[in-house]
């Protein structure tokens, strides 16, 4: 059953599941924020899964053969075409891309690799990233007229690299390699190659790239500082600039996605309650959702939003994972604008007043 609790244009939606009891868990979101993925729990077992206000929570299958298990992590633009991994018929973990016209199918894997994973996929659902596995373990990137490629690592150390997300229009990669250094975020296009993003000061080295703005100019994801692992982005223009953390707990913070324009910021950190989901912008430095969507007047009893997984084009609609009634399940929350929040606080409170002189 899906639970829902709205509050005028600021909403909290459960994505409820497929199993008994619910566990699911919301990975991505398409730009208009109308189609969630994830995963659920099922009677077959581990699915993939997709959701949208008009047909709930649905499963897409698994690829055939093996054992059944699969995970949806990215979806395209207009919501059309998912990507994530199943277990194929040789009982190999394969990343694959999944549309309404030709199901799942399976990506396979760059030579000498025996697993593979889709992490992201262009706005138009076109090209898709991940990495493979076993044997081989590097980023690579996937279309149809060239297949599988890899996109190599940062030299220096050892010969390992993972891609998280692409840019909507496809020109650049993110992720994570293993540098000289040690683990550290890289950008990849297709002139330059790999590059390495460096860390931020103090601490031990070590960086990733999670997430990568429409046009590829802003990156967010985790660096090391003194204060220790913090929620980052980078550009060229500014480098690399820690985020901070929640306030109380210990210090911890990951960024997991941004904005179209990267002026929105989602993740995880640490609180004096313990890991909760964040909303980040210049203005406002980094809020606990919970706290926000508190604020705009919706309902959260029974839940707990611990991670924020995506975000919208327009940085409105957020998708993650919580605990709802001691029960793991994805939520889907709905942020207005700000100067639309202020309106129909304006428009209640003159009600309000209306009220009570007719009164």
């Amino acid at each position: 059953m899906i639970s829902s609790v709205t509050a005028t244009a600021a909403s909290l939606t459960g994505l409820g599941g497929l199993g008994t009891p619910i566990n699911t868990f919301a990975f991505g979101v398409s730009a208009d924020g109308s189609t969630v993925v994830g995963r659920s729990s099922s009677p077959a077992g581990q699915v993939a899964a997709v959701w949208t206000s008009s047909t709930g929570l649905q499963s897409i299958g698994d690829l055939p053969g093996g054992q059944f298990s699969s995970i949806a992590n990215d979806v395209s633009g207009d919501g059309a075409v998912v990507v994530g991994q199943g277990n194929d018929a040789f009982f190999l973990n394969e990343a694959f891309r999944y549309d309404s016209t030709n199901g799942m199918v399976g990506l396979g894997f760059l030579s000498g690799a025996t697993s593979s994973q889709a992490n992201a996929v262009t706005g138009d659902g076109t090209k898709v990233v991940g990495q493979t596995g076993g044997g081989r373990n590097e980023a690579f990137l996937w279309d149809g007229t060239n297949g599988m490629q890899g996109l190599g690592d940062l030299p220096g150390g050892a010969a390992n690299s993972q891609a998280a997300d692409i840019s909507a229009n496809g020109s650049i990669v993110v992720g994570r390699s293993i540098s000289a250094n040690g683990v550290e975020a890289f950008v990849w296009d297709s002139t330059n190659g790999m590059q390495g993003l460096g860390d931020l000061p103090g601490g031990g080295f070590g960086s990733f790239a999670s997430g990568v703005s429409a046009d590829g100019t802003i990156v967010a994801g985790r660096a090391t500082s003194a204060s220790g692992l913090e929620a980052m982005i980078w550009s060229s223009a500014n480098g690399m600039q820690g985020l901070g953390d929640l306030p109380g707990g210990s210090f911890f913070s990951e960024a997991t996605d941004l904005s179209a324009d990267g002026s929105v910021v989602v993740g995880r950190g640490s609180s004096a309650a313990g890991q909760r989901a964040f909303i980040w912008d210049a203005s406002n430095g980094m809020r606990d959702l919970s706290i926000v969507l508190a604020s705009l007047g919706v309902d959260l009893t029974g839940w707990t939003l611990t991670d924020a997984s995506g975000i919208s084009a327009d940085g409105l609609t957020i998708v993650g994972t919580g605990t709802h009634n001691g029960l793991t399940e994805g939520f889907i929350a709905v942020i207005p604008e700000p100067g639309t929040a202020l309106l129909m606080g304006l428009g209640l409170a003159g009600l309000a007043a209306s009220k009570r002189r007719l009164g």
